[in-house]
């Protein structure tokens, strides 16, 4: 990318921030932004809280639990610390 000798017109040099002409250039758009950005939040926030909400209605109920014995319990637990207790 070239650049001119004299920088741009729209920053200042030293400090970078916008001038006045680049201030009044952008003016225009700020709200038709904002309205955007206000849409696009909305829909992805929405989708986002729709679809927390239906998985949360999800409940695991009618998945049967087999029973387990006494001796499998210690024996899965033994196998758990050996594992996690290195």
């Amino acid at each position: 990318m070239l650049t001119s000798s004299r920088g741009s017109s729209y920053y200042n040099k030293y400090t970078y921030q916008m001038s006045p002409a680049m201030l009044r250039a952008r003016q225009p758009y700020f709200w038709k932004n904002l309205a955007l950005f206000g849409v696009l939040a909305g829909i992805s926030g929405g989708v986002y809280l729709y679809t927390y909400s239906f998985l949360m209605k999800d409940d695991f109920e009618d998945i049967p639990i087999p029973p387990i014995s006494d001796e499998q319990l210690a024996e899965l637990k033994k196998e758990y610390e050996a594992t996690h207790n290195k």
